[in-house]
């Protein structure tokens, strides 16, 4: 189970969507300030548990038009965040970018997840460098595993973690080059990627707390690693 918050905005500038992430995550940060525990807790280095997506519908240049009506998703795995983002955003309700036109929230039951697609770029580091296509295979699918299972034991810190295979059975690499996404005055490089998701139980568990938290790094301040599910019907 995972929540989602959907936003209707209209958009202030026209931006390219690889530009378009961060400054959805800073209305998303600054609106939080709002929060006295959200306040708190702005610079912990602990996982925040949502994830967001660009706005959609895509348009065919890639360039978002300003005057034009947008929807984006946020999501979590804890109600509590999200409830608290939702009203943080109806109290924030305009930026340099966007203004807000209306938003709802809703639960989302999972079923049986046989694959995930990640719709904005999944960025991963390994030693300070960002795994690219010409990397190992297998050291990309271990490094999602182990941050899949990190955000698990932060949600459910009494639960096992169980040894063994990763919980992606497969990957595919969907772009040709990394995608390279801008924040804070730098290029972050990303990857799209297609998983396979194993079947057992706790491969599954790992699956879920992916589509509420996002898969790998930055989800919650560039909402990188926001995830489709195909489900087993």
């Amino acid at each position: 189970m995972f929540y989602e918050l959907i936003i209707t905005v209209l958009l202030k500038k026209s931006t390219h969507h690889l530009q378009m992430l961060a400054p959805i995550g800073n209305w998303i940060s600054q609106a939080q300030l709002t929060d006295p525990l959200f306040k708190q807790t702005h610079y912990d280095k602990t996982y925040k548990h949502f994830v967001f997506s660009n706005l959609y519908p895509t348009e065919k240049d890639g360039i978002y038009q300003q005057g034009r009506i947008y929807v984006l998703t946020i999501r979590s795995s804890i109600e509590d965040t999200l409830n608290r983002i939702h009203q943080c955003i109806k109290k924030s309700r305009e930026s340099d970018y966007f203004q807000l036109v209306a938003c709802e929230q809703r639960t989302r039951q999972l079923g049986h997840i046989t694959e995930l697609l990640t719709i904005t770029p999944a960025i991963v580091t390994i030693d300070q460098r960002p795994w690219v296509p010409e990397d190992n295979i297998e050291l990309l699918i271990q490094r999602l595993h182990v941050n899949a299972e990190k955000k698990f034991k932060s949600l459910y810190p009494d639960s096992q973690v169980q040894e063994g295979q990763p919980f992606i059975q497969g990957i595919t690499i969907e772009n040709r080059k990394p995608l390279a996404t801008s924040y804070k005055g730098r290029k972050l490089l990303g990857n799209k990627l297609h998983l396979f998701i194993h079947e057992d139980e706790y491969s599954q568990k790992l699956a879920n707390v992916v589509m509420g938290s996002g898969l790998a790094e930055k989800g919650s301040s560039l909402g990188a690693g926001f995830c489709l599910a195909k489900y087993l019907k």
